[in-house]
C-alpha cells in the first residue's frame, strides 16, 4: 500500500473536483458533473439502493435534472489523501427548486467521498454517500 502524505497540491485539486460536481450542478450542465466520476462510480443515497456505474448515475441524474433545479454551495471539513487514494468529508447547502411549479426546499448534506487517482493524475469520484443533516423543509 502506498503510504505517501497528503500535499496541498493533492487537497488542492480533490477540493477542485467537488467544486467542479457542483459547478455543474448549479449550471444544469450534466457532461461537467459527469466528468468528475470514475467509470466504476458508486453513489450510496440515503433510504436507496446504491447507484452503480456512470450510464445509471447518468440516467438517473437525467431524470432528476428534469424535474428540478438545484443551486449547492460547498464548504468541506476535510480531505487527506495518501497514494493513489483519498477521500473529502464536506457540507453542501442547497436549495431544490420543482420545475412544476412547486416550492423550494432548503437541504444541507453530510457528504463523504472516496477519490481515485487516475494514471495521468486527475482525480475522480469513486464513491459516494451522503445523508441530510436537516429535515427538508419547503419555503
Amino acid at each position: 500500500m502506498d503510504t505517501n502524505v497528503t500535499t496541498d497540491d493533492d487537497v488542492k485539486a480533490i477540493k477542485k473536483l467537488g467544486e467542479e460536481f457542483f459547478a455543474g450542478v448549479n449550471a444544469e450542465d450534466l457532461d461537467r458533473r459527469m466528468a468528475t466520476m470514475h467509470p466504476d462510480i458508486v453513489i450510496m443515497p440515503p433510504g436507496r439502493p446504491s447507484i452503480v456505474g456512470k450510464e445509471e448515475i447518468r440516467r438517473l441524474s437525467h431524470d432528476y435534472a428534469e424535474t428540478y433545479k438545484e443551486k449547492c454551495s460547498l464548504v468541506y471539513d476535510e480531505v487527506e489523501a495518501a497514494g493513489r487514494w483519498g477521500f473529502a468529508r464536506a457540507t453542501v447547502s442547497a436549495t431544490r427548486t420543482s420545475k412544476s411549479g412547486g416550492g423550494v426546499e432548503k437541504m444541507s448534506l453530510k457528504n463523504l467521498w472516496i477519490v481515485k487517482r487516475q494514471a495521468d493524475g486527475e482525480w475522480k469520484f469513486w464513491r459516494i454517500m451522503f445523508n441530510s443533516t436537516i429535515s427538508p423543509q419547503t419555503s
